[in-house]
């Protein structure tokens, strides 16, 4: 009887040094091989966004520049927010200016049970607001936007982009794939209440930056330029007008103008 239970207490006295050895096994021999299963289960992968190239003027100063911005999603399925959905609609209508009755459409034509994109391009003021409302569900991505430092100026030069920074006019779309980059890729899997989550050591792809672009332009020659030429247009009674300044030792352009013009940071606004 004795030695049957001395036995038993050598086996419980072994039992904590037989559990450390999985564990370090596991951590040391096969860590990496669990944790590529688990990318391999990942529910889905998202897009880590490539920075677009600035885009300066001949001395530097930045004429095009990202800003961030946030995607804000939605999982609608979460508990708790059936509570809270009037309110969060009107709310954000109000912060964003999309129709209440919008986002609710939205939502109820969504493709996917748990997910559904709301509204695109908050600003960081307008993402730290829908986060005080601690609304259950929402998801926020972050994401670049573009911004052009000097409103109209050299807005024909430069051009726009699209929401998702692709060039769709002037310097912006001819250099498109120089400044663009190209975006990375994450794995991510969903938490019990479906939360998109990403995986640790989840990075597959790492996103390679756009280049920047220095241009031959001169910032002051360039508002000078404008300036004269929407005083001549005025002047003339002429409903457009061009203008570009060159030097004359090398071609390059130092300004080029046209009335009207437009704000890029704004192009739903009409032409001046």
């Amino acid at each position: 009887m004795l030695a049957r239970m001395y036995v038993v207490l050598t086996l419980l006295s072994l039992l904590p040094l037989f559990v450390a050895g999985q564990v370090l096994r596991i951590y040391f021999f096969e860590g990496e091989a669990l944790r590529e299963q688990g990318r391999r289960q990942a529910d889905s992968y998202v897009e880590i966004p490539a920075m677009r190239g600035a885009i300066l003027d001949r001395a530097g100063r930045t004429l095009a520049v990202n800003t961030a911005r946030y995607d804000l999603a939605l999982d609608p399925m979460v508990p708790g927010f059936d509570r809270v959905a009037a309110t969060f609609y009107e709310r954000l209508a109000r912060l964003t200016g999309t129709p209440a009755s919008t986002l609710r459409r939205r939502v109820r034509e969504r493709s996917s049970p748990r997910y559904v994109l709301l509204v695109r391009g908050l600003t960081e003021e307008q993402k730290e607001a829908v986060e005080a409302w601690e609304v259950p569900g929402l998801i926020l991505h972050p994401r670049f936007g573009r911004r052009y430092t000097y409103g109209t100026t050299a807005a024909h030069v430069l051009g726009f982009v699209d929401p998702d920074l692709r060039g769709l006019a002037g310097l912006e779309l001819q250099y498109d794939e120089v400044l663009r980059g190209t975006p990375g890729r994450r794995a991510v899997q969903r938490d019990r209440r479906g939360v998109l989550k990403a995986l640790p050591d989840g990075v597959l792809v790492e996103p390679r930056h756009g280049e920047s672009l220095v241009l031959t332009i001169d910032l002051v020659r360039q508002t000078i330029l404008e300036e004269e030429l929407a005083r001549g247009v005025a002047e003339s009674g002429a409903r457009w007008g061009t203008a570009i300044a060159m030097d004359p030792h090398t071609g390059a352009v130092l300004a080029m103008a046209n009335v009207p013009t437009f704000n890029p940071n704004h192009r739903g606004t009409p032409p001046t």
